[in-house]
């Protein structure tokens, strides 16, 4: 399997020979061109200068071979090969044939050079020439009417110039090598520059691969370091932000787990108790106690308190479910709080009586409306009000409080019992939690009333709190919204 590191060197290397090959060809054409256009502007100038100096004398044979020469020292000078052709395409002068074998040359009046001069003046062309056998360019010229007949070549129609391309070949390899030089110079730096880019882009991959097989493997106290801020500095965040999560989740699961196991411990200890004295009770009656008229009544009284005690517990434990599955929904309706608190409290009057102690309502007198499930909020606030009454002394007074502040609605629950000790006070929310478990099962407590007190309250939007002070009471108090 390739590594990153190979794929992005790799990749650089194809990109850079494809450009580098395209605007080499691309620079060696155009060089090319410029310079035979250059080269073509230059014969042309010389076929211009040659038209000039033939142009001048005074004609004769003299004259002819004075010019002659002259050709010759221009043709040897410039390296360049002068031919004089006539209008029906003789020639009767070409520097590099002597005047004894001009008459075995061809006929030049079909030469592309010619033909393309006899339409435009001037013509170009590039070939092998027949006669020295290496590759020439050629460039003719026809003699303009107005410069009229030349004096010492009065046949004279056209003047030919050509070169070998030996030397502008020779320029264009050297051209061409250094391009290709330039070419490797340059691939040579982008390898480096790659491998470069790619170790700095592969090595914080690879030590997220590493530290995301750590985390794999269960070691979740691994972090990334972030050293930037582009998408791999952002992935790394992530990465630490998910082990954060996944901690806390896993810490989340143990700590459910435990409860769980907790809850199943309770609700096993909360069952059997009542179970164990039922089968307690319901022996005895069956061994013979049934037809003792001194016991049975009191046996079977027993025992109904604890069937009750039981279906009191799997009641509390269905609606605790309830609410924590989302089964239970919640009807928000706007209600008049003030009559429903008094009404809530003439419930407990009974209750109350027994123990010779009362439920006192302090409301506004105007009417207040808040938002909420009228019949939850009557359980929760019951259960809170039930537990003072059954955990405080005979003759104690039980306060509901209602009051407006800072257009909020407070509502509270004060009683006059023994307190709470402050370590006991942040889990008396929990399931089964008992701050006194002998006495929490002897006044009839399921151990789940506050635990749904709170789940009810946090489902209308609010949380509720609770301040205790050792023998003089506990208020519970939480938030109505209006």
């Amino acid at each position: 399997m390739s590594s990153v590191r190979t794929k992005i060197t790799f990749t650089y290397l194809l990109f850079s020979v494809l450009i580098i090959s395209v605007l080499g060809i691309l620079f060696s054409i155009e060089i090319e061109r410029y310079i035979f256009d250059r080269l073509l502007g230059t014969l042309n100038t010389e076929t211009k200068a040659l038209s000039a100096i033939l142009h001048e004398g005074s004609g004769g044979a003299e004259q002819r071979g004075e010019k002659a020469k002259e050709l010759n020292a221009v043709a040897k000078a410039s390296l360049m090969r002068i031919t004089l052709i006539d209008s029906s395409g003789v020639v009767f002068y070409d520097s590099s044939v002597p005047d004894s074998l001009l008459h075995t040359l061809e006929n030049h009046g079909r030469r592309p050079e010619i033909l393309e001069a006899m339409h435009s003046g001037t013509g170009s062309n590039v070939r092998t020439s027949r006669t020295i056998e290496h590759d020439l360019v050629y460039v003719a010229r026809q003699i303009d009417v107005v410069e009229g007949p030349s004096v010492v070549y009065p046949n004279l129609q056209f003047i030919r110039v050509s070169v070998e391309l030996t030397d502008v070949n020779k320029i264009m390899y050297e051209i061409r090598f250094k391009i290709v030089l330039a070419a490797i110079v340059v691939l040579i730096l982008v390898i480096i520059a790659s491998q470069v880019i790619s170790r700095r882009l592969s090595n914080p991959i690879v030590e997220i691969g590493d530290i995301v097989k750590e985390i794999k493997a269960g070691n979740l106290d691994q972090k990334l370091p972030v050293r930037s801020q582009d998408e791999i500095g952002r992935l790394a965040g992530l990465i630490n932000e998910m082990t954060d999560r996944l901690k806390a989740d896993i810490e989340q699961m143990k700590k459910l787990e435990r409860v769980r196991s907790e809850f199943l411990g309770n609700v096993s200890h909360e069952l059997r108790t009542p179970i164990f004295s039922l089968k307690g009770f319901l022996e005895t009656l069956i061994e013979g106690a049934i037809d003792d008229k001194t016991v049975n009544r009191a046996f079977v009284e027993k025992a109904y308190h604890h069937a009750n005690r039981l279906d009191g517990l799997l009641t509390d434990l269905i609606e605790i479910s309830r609410i924590e599955s989302g089964e239970m929904k919640m009807s928000f309706r706007y209600f008049e709080v003030c009559s429903w608190l008094k009404q809530l409290a003439a419930d407990f009057a009974d209750i109350a009586s027994k123990k010779k102690q009362k439920v006192v309502v302090e409301v506004p007198d105007s009417e207040i409306l808040v938002l909420g499930d009228k019949d939850r909020l009557k359980q929760a606030v019951g259960n809170i009000i039930d537990n003072a009454l059954k955990y405080s002394s005979d003759g104690t007074t039980t306060f509901v409080r209602l009051e407006e502040i800072e257009g909020k609605v407070v509502l509270s629950v004060s009683d006059m019992g023994p307190g709470i000790e402050p370590e006991h006070l942040p889990r008396i929310f929990e399931r089964f939690y008992r701050v006194d478990k002998a006495r929490s099962r002897e006044v009839g407590g399921t151990g789940l009333g506050l635990a749904i007190v709170k789940h009810i309250v946090e489902a209308h939007g609010s949380k509720i709190s609770v301040t205790s002070e050792i023998g003089k009471g506990t208020t519970f108090s939480f938030e109505l919204k209006k």
